[in-house]
């Protein structure tokens, strides 16, 4: 594919569409376009955050490895923007994505991604809406799970011992 059929394909998805097209192609010419077969991981829980993934086909799965198992708990298609929270946190894979149907993708570096970020403020904005897609999407997971509780069962809250503020002593 050329560089501007790589443009094209970004131009499709929802999230680019703000995206100066200058700053697409740079985008296209700085990632490799990569293919996953089906089973095939595309990352793995507790890798390295090294690059960020665009998933312009197929089908991928989200799992969780925890002490009962493993847990499959989301189904993805293209246009989805894989391990940005792992680089803008600089913290390891939090889950393992493996491809359901063939995947492609275009694999973006760790360091030329955050400098798009710092370049492109549509693009920053793009990546701010995805993750705050991201985060709604859990939240309504989380209001599920927490529904399917028993009665009477305390829901953790685990934001309220790092949000609260310390106490102070009583004079």
């Amino acid at each position: 594919m050329t560089i501007e059929d790589e443009v094209r394909s970004l131009q499709k998805f929802r999230m680019f569409h703000n995206v100066e097209t200058a700053k697409l192609k740079l985008m296209a010419m700085i990632a490799d376009r990569v293919v996953f077969h089906p089973g095939e991981v595309i990352y793995a829980q507790g890798d390295a955050s090294d690059a960020v993934y665009i998933v312009l086909d197929g089908q991928f799965k989200v799992s969780l490895n925890t002490s009962a198992g493993v847990i499959d708990f989301a189904e993805h298609v293209r246009g989805a923007l894989l391990g940005e929270a792992g680089v803008l946190c600089d913290q390891v894979r939090m889950a393992t994505i493996t491809a359901e149907t063939t995947v492609t993708a275009l694999r973006i570096d760790r360091e030329p991604f955050l400098q798009l970020l710092h370049e492109s403020q549509p693009f920053n904005h793009a990546v701010m809406r995805e993750l705050g897609r991201q985060i709604m999407d859990l939240n309504n997971i989380c209001a599920q799970l927490v529904q399917r509780l028993p009665k009477g069962t305390p829901a953790a809250d685990a934001g309220r011992h790092i949000a609260a503020p310390p106490t102070s002593p009583v004079h």
